[in-house]
């Protein structure tokens, strides 16, 4: 029952993304006009970072889902059998079966190259999503409030880095000098 149930969320999820390729994420598509044309491009040009996001992040908790369950069916395997009255020893073998089972089904999964190459896709997609978001905040709040940008902390940090090392050079010389 629990796996047809997940199919049919499955179903649902792919419904839903056909769907929205069909509709808003064709909207990316269209030119924009008018005076705030680049504006309005570089906000459409989010939309697909932010689906695409989205799209790994449903599919990496429906792995999750997936493997919970496959846990829990295990748990299952291990305890249908048992009868008896319910004692504090029994919960407490109960509880190591439980806790056994999922330790050993989710170790499974996080060693699996499945589960590197969905964390890369997630990273990777994280990541895009973040420096769309540090560029659209740069451009629209921090530079017309002429507040100093990523890019502005760079070029003085490095402007820092090399006016320390000629006074480090300096300084040597001056020792060099002063010695004579």
């Amino acid at each position: 029952m629990e796996k047809s149930g997940m199919e049919s969320t499955r179903e649902f999820f792919d419904t839903w993304v056909k769907t929205y390729e069909a509709t808003v994420g064709r909207m990316t598509e269209i030119p924009a006009m008018g005076h705030a044309r680049e504006k309005s491009e570089k906000v459409m040009k989010g939309l697909p970072i932010f689906f695409n996001l989205y799209t790994i992040w449903i599919e990496t908790i429906t792995d999750y889902q997936n493997i919970s369950m496959e846990a829990m069916r295990r748990v299952c395997d291990k305890t249908g059998k048992m009868e008896g009255e319910l004692t504090p020893e029994r919960y407490k073998e109960l509880y190591n079966i439980w806790i056994e089972s999922y330790s050993d089904t989710f170790k499974e999964f996080l060693k699996s190259g499945h589960f590197a190459a969905d964390m890369g896709k997630f990273m990777e997609s994280f990541i895009d999503a973040q420096k769309y978001n540090r560029e659209m905040l740069e451009e629209n709040y921090l530079k017309p409030s002429n507040l100093p940008t990523k890019t502005d902390i760079d070029e003085i940090n490095k402007e820092l880095f090399f006016l320390r090392k000629q006074v480090k050079e300096l300084s040597a010389k001056l020792n060099e000098l002063s010695k004579d």
